[in-house]
């Protein structure tokens, strides 16, 4: 990404973002770490299209193309997924069941003349569902009554199911128990060796330090420091985060 500004919104506690710059290679996983309001889900919503097209000015190159942010729908086409801080808001449906929930990003692919190719999506389903070890009686079961892991698990397996090359997660594993979580950690690391680029936010520190390979550290909308897996520490981070001594950068 070579620059991506935003607009911020208090009404919406939205912050804004100026000048943010950054690279994520296809293997590598890339972290982002900042205090609250540092601007860190916004730069992965701003990637995905969540904003108005008037609040968002971006130059991205995406496999060497350029790539303008316009819709959630359109980011996906282009083989980007999300993984939302907040997955009962904006992630699943909870009234409905893991099949409709996972299959929802991939239905353009499970359609035929407008028509759901049923067997197919089912299919599917149980395939990424079985992949993460989702623990559910069916697929037809209501995602409500699954645990927050579980739950975690079908917003996973519908990112799954578009076989995006860019994974965008924030909070990936807030709120799951530490088994779901060093499963979280495990696909993330294999989605990372089949040559997916992933940009990760986690106001976790150890989580950010033992996943990543790079840490982009934000400080009031800017990147105030950009840290390698061999010289990234909790208190380099931190001073960054706090724009402490200039956040220093290493590349």
């Amino acid at each position: 990404m070579q620059e991506l500004d935003l607009v911020g919104d208090r009404r919406a506690g939205r912050s804004a973002l100026h000048g943010v710059h950054f690279t994520a290679h296809g293997g590598e996983i890339v972290g982002i770490a900042g205090l609250m309001g540092s601007g860190r889900s916004e730069v992965l919503q701003s990637i995905y299209g969540g904003y108005a097209h008037r609040d968002v000015h971006a130059r991205i190159l995406l496999n060497g193309k350029v790539y303008r942010p316009r819709s959630p729908h359109y980011a996906i086409t282009r083989g980007l997924a999300l993984v939302a801080e907040d997955r009962k808001g904006q992630s699943l449906v909870l009234d409905n069941t893991i099949a409709f929930n996972a299959s929802l990003a991939a239905l353009p692919e499970l359609t035929r003349f407008g028509i759901v190719r049923r067997r197919l999506l089912r299919a599917a389903v149980r395939e990424s569902t079985a992949e993460l070890r989702v623990k559910a009686p069916t697929i037809d079961t209501t995602v409500r009554n699954l645990s927050g892991g579980n739950q975690q698990k079908v917003v996973l397996a519908k990112c799954l199911m578009t076989t995006p090359s860019v994974v965008l997660l924030d909070e990936p594993t807030r709120g799951i128990d530490v088994g779901a979580k060093a499963e979280v950690h495990e696909l993330m690391n294999q989605l990372a060796a089949n040559g997916s680029a992933l940009i990760v936010v986690s106001s976790e520190l150890p989580e950010l330090l033992a996943m990543c390979d790079r840490i982009l550290v934000l400080c009031e909308g800017r990147v105030t420091g950009e840290f390698s897996r061999a010289d990234a520490t909790q208190e380099r981070i931190l001073d960054a985060a706090m724009a402490r001594n200039g956040g220093a950068e290493t590349e």
